[in-house]
């Protein structure tokens, strides 16, 4: 990601029953379709509450949607977050 200001993004899953391989493939693939409009930087399944987040890098809301499309991960809502401490750029 390149620019002055940089913008994150958490993506809300609510997918009943998913396990933990599901999403560590699911994972992967957000890394594998990352792009320079966005960048996966993490994600966490909250099995008891049968929700999965992730966390982006991206240059707007529509860069985060399409590289979830492209590895074909349904999500639920997508909403514009400030993380602390910032993570370092270029870190992954």
């Amino acid at each position: 990601m390149t620019g002055h200001q940089r913008r994150f993004f958490l993506v809300e899953r609510y997918i009943p029953s998913i396990s933990s391989s599901t999403v560590e493939s699911a994972a992967r693939r957000l890394a594998e379709t990352t792009d320079t409009s966005a960048r996966h930087l993490i994600t966490l399944l909250v099995a008891s509450e049968e929700t999965c987040l992730s966390l982006f890098e991206a240059s707007d809301l529509g860069a985060v949607e399409m590289v979830n499309a492209r590895a074909h991960f349904q999500l639920d809502r997508i909403v514009e977050v400030e993380p602390f401490p910032l993570p370092i750029a270029g870190e992954e």
